[in-house]
């Protein structure tokens, strides 16, 4: 008889110990599909605001190539700039290296 209950509360330890597990299993789980489907919204949402973005450059770079295609030598002369009159380049003078021993 004791040996009956003995192998009877082991049992209920077994059943316990592999309820837990598979409880435990199951919230991990549903925890971990949880995570992958937030991340895959954020993903989408940063893809969208990329997009925006993306957009927002691309209109940015036309109107500065349209204001610069604008800017001529009249336009300077009536923001005040002048023709330069002396105009020098730095150049390179002609070195020689040698090696004294």
């Amino acid at each position: 008889m004791t040996k009956f209950i003995s192998q009877l509360h082991k049992e209920k330890i077994m059943f316990w110990l592999l309820a837990i597990t598979i409880v435990s299993s199951f919230i991990a789980y549903m925890f971990l599909v949880n995570s992958t489907v937030l991340n895959i919204v954020k993903r989408e949402e940063v893809g969208n605001s990329l997009a925006t973005l993306n957009t927002k450059v691309s209109e940015l770079e036309f109107e500065y190539i349209t204001l610069k295609n604008s800017i001529d030598i009249e336009y300077a002369l009536d923001r005040g700039y002048v023709p330069a009159e002396n105009i020098t380049f730095a150049g390179k003078k002609d070195t020689n290296l040698s090696l004294n021993r």
